[in-house]
Formats: structure tokens, C-alpha cells, sequence
């Protein structure tokens, strides 16, 4: 990855208070912009949630986040083809799991995945989670929020679509217990110094980069392939304060 220019927008550590300028960063805009003119996906898989256009799945995520107090509550963002929810969810049967994922595909590959090994404590999402969690888990209900291996976004006009972002991070405070963590993995070492960077704006993060890379977690399969290839990650925690 080194041969491409990593371009980087100005960080003030500010959230960004115009709603519209945030919805331009989100998959096919704000909630009430997808619900207006969006399509709703042809879901063939009936264990995948469709939250954004079906008031049903909507609840019954609200309903996955806050049906137990004590059991730890982790969510995915980009789970691709499942690999490691199903991994970690095996590894871990006393968590809840929410998984969110804007390919359909993916959503009903890892849904045949999970079901196929008898995990019951996993919920998948057809969202961008960021349409989805404001509702879900203000006010601190998560106790980890994973993202592994974002899109880096390499061109400048691309650069307002990454993830990683003073309002994502605030977004991701407010999501957290106290004491929660959130962990980024990549194999981009400008996007780990950009993860570090924007947690430090924030303030509310003890921020670290990892030793172990994998962060003691089963691997993805993104990870395998940079083992395979000799290409080095890194793993980026932020825990609530």
C-alpha cells in the first residue's frame, strides 16, 4: 500500500455540527434521506436485518441492544464475509453480537456462515452502522465496537467518505460504556497514525497502538492475507474514559 499518497484532511477534534456536511460522509446519506429515496434491498436470507426500511428489524435490533444490561454488547462495523463474527461469537458465547455490513451478499453469506456453526448470539445488519446507532446505543450501551480493515478512501474527493473521523469518534464516546474499547485494525500504517491522531483530539479516549497487532483476537481473513504475503497490520485501541 505504500505506493499510494495517504491524503489527510485537517483534524480539529470538533465535531462537525452540520448535519448535512455529516450525511455526506454516510452510505447513501442520512436515515431520513435512505427512507425517502432509497431502494430496499431484496433480502433472500431471512436472518439478516434490514433496519433502515423495515420498521420490524428496526425494533428488533433496539431490541438486541437492550434486552440484557450485563450481557457485553460488541458490535462490528464491516464485517464482510463473517469470518470473524463467526470466530469470535464461538469463542465468546456469553456476548451479544451485532454485526452491520452495506453489501447484501455479504450480509446473506455470513448469515448461511453463522447458521451453519449453530451461533445464536449474533445479529447481522444490512446498514451503515452510523444510520443505526445513534438510536441504538446513546448514552454508553456498548462495550466494544470493532472496526477491521476500512476502506482508506485513497483519493482526495474521498477523503470526507473515511470512517475514521472527529465525528465518528465523538459518535463512538457517546456509544461506549465507560471503560469501553474501541479497536480499529488496518493494514495502512497512515490510516493506524490517523485512528491515533483523532482519538487523541477527541480527549475522552486513552489511546494505544497495540504490540500484538491482532489484538489477541481470532484473525480476519484480510489479516491472513497479509500474513500470507508478508504485509504488516496494525491495531489501534481507544477505551472510554
Amino acid at each position: 500500500m505504500a505506493f499510494k499518497q495517504f491524503h489527510l484532511a485537517p483534524s480539529t477534534g470538533e465535531a462537525v455540527a452540520d448535519p448535512r456536511s455529516r450525511s455526506r460522509a454516510l452510505i447513501g446519506g442520512d436515515l431520513q434521506m435512505r427512507r425517502a429515496h432509497g431502494t430496499p434491498s431484496k433480502l433472500a436470507d431471512p436472518d439478516v436485518l434490514d433496519p433502515v426500511f423495515r420498521a420490524q428489524d428496526f425494533e428488533a435490533v433496539r431490541a438486541w441492544c437492550q434486552r440484557d444490561e450485563d450481557r457485553p454488547l460488541v458490535v462490528e462495523i464491516g464485517f464482510q464475509l463473517g469470518e470473524f463474527a463467526v470466530a469470535y461469537c464461538a469463542r465468546r458465547p456469553e456476548i451479544a453480537y451485532l454485526g452491520f455490513e452495506v453489501r447484501k451478499q455479504f450480509c446473506e453469506e455470513s448469515a448461511r456462515l453463522l447458521r451453519s456453526r449453530g451461533l445464536e448470539n449474533a445479529r447481522l445488519c444490512l446498514a451503515d452502522a452510523r444510520l443505526i446507532l445513534p438510536d441504538m446505543a446513546a448514552g454508553g450501551r456498548l462495550d466494544e465496537l470493532l472496526v477491521f480493515f476500512p476502506d482508506p478512501w485513497w483519493k482526495p474527493r474521498h477523503v470526507k467518505k473515511r470512517l475514521f473521523s472527529d465525528d465518528f469518534v465523538a459518535d463512538a464516546h457517546d456509544w461506549l460504556r465507560p471503560g469501553g474499547r474501541l479497536l480499529l485494525k488496518t493494514d495502512v500504517e497512515p490510516y493506524a497514525a490517523l485512528a491515533e491522531a483523532t482519538l487523541a483530539a477527541h480527549g475522552g479516549y486513552r489511546v494505544e497502538r497495540l504490540a500484538d497487532p491482532h489484538a489477541g483476537l481470532p484473525w480476519t481473513l484480510r489479516e491472513r492475507r497479509c500474513d500470507l504475503h508478508g504485509y504488516p497490520t496494525w491495531a489501534v485501541a481507544g477505551v472510554r474514559q
